[in-house]
């Protein structure tokens, strides 16, 4: 295998950012070793042990190519070493002379399994708090990466026939992303978020295992303990933050016979990646974050440095213009804010003024501008539904924009923000998520009607869509 060739770097996953590439790590020898097979132009062929790269550059595309084939690739090595695995599923089995004997790891974990978890259960438990998941998800140090490693996993899974996943520290399913081939699979064996994919959930499996030994796991067909997932192969990287804590995991899975030395490798690699990348506040905890935090959806807060200041729906409006709208002279300043209404510059100074002593000095004039480091509720929303995390986006969305206020560039702000979060449910949002916006904006008809649409007759999430449709049409009629 892979992990026993000690000339083999690279990986199959390059890393992008939002602003372009942030690290590759898919550069290779010439000449890759990978389970008997070489790739010569797009094609998987037998080989004996040897893997050629294309000029010494591996892709997603390679992991396509060596996974997505189907039995198409499946090597007389793999077959075989599915049915030394199937033998040795006595976890007192001894090694036969001649075959590799079960992994130490994978015994111990099988030891510890039997005295927890029914190897016949027919899926993981899964948690049944959408919400409570989805800020968990939202808080993730591994989502806030700045390698984006669910763009990444999502893109791998979708070309390999695979699913992916991102845990937290106990093992639970915060992010899931299947391609066509193993989205039903995974609903049905509850490889969804919420999922609890933990040893004493489950059994043996790669997340499982991984978190436990605190190192990148292979978990191969009936090597795990329950049978529901003993027609799978997981690989699975843990995230530690810099002082050695378990953030979560990363994890590919899909059928046995989709089993590659490459996945692997892809998996670590983007884990290592993940860990040079975390957030500033997980590289660094002793460090707050600094600078003016606004939240302006629904209940307004505001902290300067990690410590709670008291605005006045004045100074909200004020404040959001200069972190949203940037440097600003004094006339633009009485537009955005107060519009038409009359407004000496004595006002409009007077509460800059008192802003101003709130944020420590960290307003300079001509123009007004902030000189601290901000960050806004509202444009992390509209972050989100750029890069397509519509479900993130609905649960960071409590409410509008500062809804009482009628400054016009709020009034703009908060439009904008409605606008665009709505249509993009309506598009490509779960039912979930269309229920937490419905949740705020209780009479939006069409939210609650393509809610009705994705989710299956009997659910929770269709009963619920009913009946709030009902409330609003008795409403209807009581005016």
């Amino acid at each position: 295998m892979l992990e026993t060739e000690q000339d083999v770097v690279g990986t199959a996953i390059g890393v992008r950012s939002g602003h372009g590439t942030v690290a590759s790590c898919a550069t290779a020898p010439a000449m890759m070793h990978c389970g008997g097979w070489q790739k010569v132009g797009t094609v998987a062929q037998p080989v004996g042990r040897v893997w050629a790269g294309d000029g010494g550059r591996l892709s997603q595309g390679d992991v396509a190519a060596l996974t997505a084939g189907g039995r198409r690739l499946i090597s007389d090595d793999l077959r075989n070493r599915r049915r030394r695995v199937d033998a040795a599923r006595d976890p007192d089995a001894e090694a036969t002379p001649g075959q590799p004997p079960v992994q130490p790891a994978i015994r111990a974990s099988r030891s510890r399994s039997a005295a927890t978890v029914d190897p016949a259960r027919s899926a993981a438990p899964v948690d049944d708090d959408e919400s409570a998941t989805r800020e968990r998800w939202a808080e993730s140090p591994i989502r806030r990466s700045q390698v984006r490693p669910d763009v990444q996993l999502a893109d791998a899974a979708e070309q390999s026939g695979l699913v992916a996943a991102i845990t937290d520290a106990d093992g639970r399913l915060l992010w899931t992303s299947a391609s066509r081939q193993m989205r039903r699979i995974a609903d049905r064996v509850g490889f969804v978020p919420g999922g609890h994919w933990d040893e004493r959930s489950v059994g043996t499996n790669a997340v499982g295992l991984a978190l436990h030994i605190g190192q990148p796991a292979t978990v191969f067909s009936s090597e795990h303990w329950s049978e529901f997932v003993q027609d799978w192969v997981c690989w699975c990287a843990p995230i530690r933050a810099p002082d050695g804590r378990l953030l979560g995991a990363i994890d590919l899975s899909g059928r046995w016979d989709r089993d590659s030395p490459l996945a692997r490798l892809a998996v670590e690699s983007l884990g290592k990646l993940v860990e040079a990348h975390l957030p500033a506040d997980v590289l660094n905890p002793a460090v707050i974050e600094p600078g003016l935090t606004l939240r302006v959806l629904g209940q307004p807060e505001a902290r300067l440095d990690g410590c709670s200041i008291n605005l006045s729906p004045r100074q909200y409006e004020i404040a959001c213009v200069l972190a949203i709208n940037g440097p600003t002279t004094l006339a633009t300043l009485r537009d955005l804010v107060y519009g038409a209404r009359p407004v000496t510059d004595t006002t409009i100074k007077a509460e800059m003024s008192h802003l101003r002593r709130l944020l420590g000095g960290a307003i300079a004039s001509k123009p007004y501008r902030l000189t601290t480091l901000s960050r806004v509720d509202a444009v992390d929303v509209l972050d989100l539904l750029r890069r397509g995390d519509v479900d993130t986006a609905a649960h960071l969305y409590r409410g509008p924009v500062l809804r009482t206020s009628e400054a016009p560039f709020v009034i703009d702000q908060r439009h904008v923000v409605d606008a665009t979060l709505r249509l993009s449910l309506l598009a490509t949002g779960s039912a979930a998520a269309l229920l937490q916006y419905a949740s705020i904006h209780p009479h939006d008809d069409a939210v609650l009607e393509r809610v009705i649409e994705l989710a299956a007759p009997g659910s929770a999430e269709h009963a619920e869509a009913e009946a709030r449709l009902e409330l609003g049409r008795r409403d209807d009629l009581a005016w």
